[in-house]
């Protein structure tokens, strides 16, 4: 395999097309996004663990009894990004207009009322992580 190959793969891979994240209706959001699990390095080391053991990697310590690297590795990787997700990600959340609407109700025989208004809706907004 040559330099131009090996260009031609790496340009085969932005070509892939991922589609994007399936939409959540924001009710569901609502009513039960904080029951979903929050996101465990040991649960995810895990999954990787026995990814590799499907495909016949070792991930038991090393014949002479020190650990294995590889899986030292993987927890490196793993806590990392979780890190980052935690610390340094920005999420940024954007009301499109008219996402929120509100029906307030006031009466005063003298002229207008200020009243306070209430969302009626659950409105869904459109966020990045950054």
């Amino acid at each position: 395999m040559n330099t131009n190959d090996i260009s031609n793969k790496i340009s085969e891979l932005f070509d892939i097309t991922r589609q994007p994240a399936p939409q959540i209706p924001g009710a569901l959001i609502a009513i039960c996004g904080t029951e979903k699990p929050a996101l465990s390095t040991i649960q995810s080391v895990s999954n990787v663990v026995k990814k590799l053991k499907e495909h016949g990697i070792p991930t038991d310590a090393m014949p002479d009894g020190s650990e294995n690297k590889m899986l030292v590795m993987i927890i490196a990787i793993i806590d990392e990004v979780y890190r980052a997700l935690r610390e340094d990600a920005n999420i940024q959340v954007s009301f499109t207009p008219g996402s929120i609407t509100t029906i307030s109700t006031g009466a005063n025989a003298g002229g207008p009322v200020v009243s306070q208004g209430i969302n009626i809706n659950i409105p869904k907004g459109q966020a990045v992580i950054q």
